[in-house]
């Protein structure tokens, strides 16, 4: 491993580290998640910074607020940077009290769509109200695998001005293509909004996601779980050359288990896997040549993947820990 992957995966092991001091009482999946979103911008974890941001959430919210739930965490992240932070959380409190005027039941998954409205916030009303009709369109669809996670992608297919009637028979066509194989599933729901979001066509881009998912395996990876599908179909929307990147997350994931605080027993074996697809998403998307609104389009995208699969991976597991 070598040249930026390595930079970017010593970067993200280490920020990791510096995360876990500041959040002690969170899940290691989310020390990761907030790991993976300072890469994407391609920035070190600042203590200062980041203790700047929770100061400023602990300022301006209650504390039975959805801003202190499992999205604390990284909103102080985004807060910390610069010195606006209470700018940034003022706009995304009025996106959230927007979105639930919209019609969006409260959920912790309001305030990360809340933050990613944020570069939106003079159209609010609209992305808000449009929103929510991708998100009927999404529960009447399917109406057992949506919930409060596909807020995010709702909102995200508002601010890019996605046409219903284009975007959701795309979806359906990956769906039906991919449950084949991986079932009815999150994750397959994932990864069909990342091929609706796409330019090209539905069915080549779910083949494309199975044979990378096939060749990952085929690389010696012992996972079964399915978590990875929608960073691979995204993936494969970037164009990324199959056997490549197959030998490229099979090799993080190998590194990655040799390293303090990702073994299967801490972080899981398909999380750990999801971190290394994510890496190479990260980088993929750095070194792809982009104009400035592609490249805000897919940051974005894989900003919504990482994020509604971290925590939905969160909130499952909360939750079969208590049943």
């Amino acid at each position: 491993m070598q040249g930026s992957i390595a930079r970017r995966t010593e970067q993200f092991i280490e920020n990791r580290k510096r995360i876990e001091r500041t959040f002690r009482m969170s899940t290691p999946q989310t020390h990761c998640l907030c790991a993976l979103l300072l890469g994407l911008d391609d920035r070190d974890a600042d203590l200062n910074s980041i203790r700047r941001g929770k100061k400023i959430l602990k300022k301006n919210t209650g504390m039975f607020s959805a801003f202190r739930g499992l999205g604390m965490a990284p909103a102080a992240i985004k807060l910390g940077e610069g010195e606006d932070g209470e700018r940034k959380l003022n706009y995304a409190k009025d996106n959230v009290r927007r979105l639930r005027e919209a019609g969006f039941a409260p959920t912790d998954y309001l305030c990360p769509a809340g933050f990613l409205m944020a570069k939106q916030h003079a159209r609010a009303d609209t992305v808000a109200r449009h929103a929510h009709m991708h998100y009927l369109d999404m529960r009447h669809a399917h109406r057992l695998l949506t919930g409060g996670e596909d807020v995010m992608f709702a909102v995200l297919f508002a601010m890019y001005d996605a046409e219903r009637d284009v975007i959701y028979p795309r979806a359906d066509a990956a769906t039906d293509l991919l449950s084949e194989r991986f079932g009815r599933t999150n994750a397959v729901q994932m990864a069909s909004f990342a091929i609706a979001m796409s330019d090209r066509p539905a069915d080549a881009l779910a083949l494309d996601t199975e044979r990378l998912y096939d060749a990952v395996r085929s690389e010696g990876v012992k996972n079964r779980g399915i978590w990875d599908v929608p960073l691979l179909a995204y993936l494969a929307g970037l164009g990324a050359d199959m056997r490549e990147t197959a030998e490229r997350i099979a090799d993080l994931d190998a590194y990655l288990k040799e390293q303090k605080g990702f073994s299967s027993v801490r972080v899981g074996r398909s999380q750990r896997l999801f971190y290394a697809a994510a890496l190479t998403a990260i980088d993929r998307l750095f070194s792809t040549p982009l104009s400035e609104q592609a490249y805000a389009k897919q940051r974005d995208l894989l900003q919504t993947l990482l994020l509604s699969g971290i925590l939905l991976f969160i909130v499952t597991a909360m939750t079969a820990a208590t049943t």
